[in-house]
């Protein structure tokens, strides 16, 4: 895959691509002896969209970590960045969970003298104003391979913290679990008892300045409890067990303590379409079973 399918691939809203594709349109202007420096200006513009849409500026004033260093008070492309990855996580925070900080704080300034690079191909001086073919095409690539490099750190970088965190908050998602309710499975019967919850995957989906989201995936064991309240107090009533996909996600507020027991949990989205797909219970059938389950008893 090459330098600009790479960038096509990451790049996420209409604009984005459009800025692109107009971007490459002007490195192919060969009428234009400008062609190369509005190429690479229209990049640089592509860079800082890219950047704000990740980092918008009012989630990083937010950020417990943020410190004023402009003369406006906005945001450097350094606190950019260190959004971009982190979120509102402290650095306090990631030490104290032993993530490498000073790994994440090279990365950044790395991150920034990259996307500064991006400017000096924007000056026009006697000595870049008319290039050759060849030359544009070199330098044109260089362009894209270091704006590229810019995004694909970025993401990666932040994949692989949301990676390390994963591994710190299984011990809260049963819990999490356990005291929900589950309104599509209340309509398959009277009653419902939760055996077990089980969680096969989860991950974090986003960092913000105030919460670090989880998706949640797994399975419910619940016992199907039928037949009235008087059925049941003779022995008359039936219980089916059945186990049910859930996904639901998990808020955490970010605090001084990772994972932080102040979270909520979405509605829980359980997948009942297999039940509907052949096992729902008709009152008919129900008698049939619970009238097999006395015969059984009687043997």
């Amino acid at each position: 895959m090459n330098s600009i399918q790479q960038i096509e691939k990451i790049l996420k809203t209409d604009f984005e691509k459009q800025l692109f594709e107009a971007s490459l349109k002007n490195l192919k202007d060969k009428n234009n002896v400008l062609r190369y420096h509005n190429f690479c200006y229209s990049i640089r513009e592509l860079s800082r969209h890219f950047l704000n849409s990740l980092s918008p500026e009012e989630f990083i004033l937010n950020c417990p970590w943020f410190v004023v260093e402009t003369d406006n008070g906005k945001p450097t492309r350094s606190h950019k960045i260190k959004y971009a990855i982190q979120g509102g996580l402290s650095d306090g925070l990631l030490e104290d969970l032993e993530f490498d900080i000073e790994e994440l704080k090279d990365v950044i300034k790395e991150m920034k003298s990259t996307i500064d690079s991006l400017s000096k191909y924007t000056h026009i001086n006697p000595e870049n104003f008319v290039l050759k073919e060849e030359q544009i095409q070199l330098k044109g690539k260089e362009v894209l391979e270091t704006f590229g490099k810019f995004v694909n750190t970025i993401i990666d970088y932040r994949k692989s913290l949301q990676s390390f965190l994963d591994g710190k908050i299984e011990e809260n998602m049963l819990n999490a679990i356990i005291y929900n309710s589950y309104e599509n499975i209340d309509c398959l019967a009277p009653h419902y008892s939760l055996e077990y919850g089980e969680v096969s995957e989860y991950h974090i989906a986003e960092i913000t300045d105030k919460k670090i989201i989880v998706n949640v995936f797994g399975y419910l064991n619940v016992i199907l409890e039928y037949g009235s309240r008087k059925e049941r107090a003779n022995d008359d009533g039936l219980d089916i067990s059945q186990s049910f996909p859930f996904e639901t996600q998990i808020r955490y507020e970010i605090s001084d303590k990772f994972p932080s027991d102040d979270y909520e949990v979405d509605e829980f989205d359980v997948d009942t379409s297999e039940w509907y797909g052949g096992n729902e219970i008709s009152n008919e059938d129900l008698e049939k079973l619970i009238e097999e389950k006395e015969n059984n008893e009687e043997q």
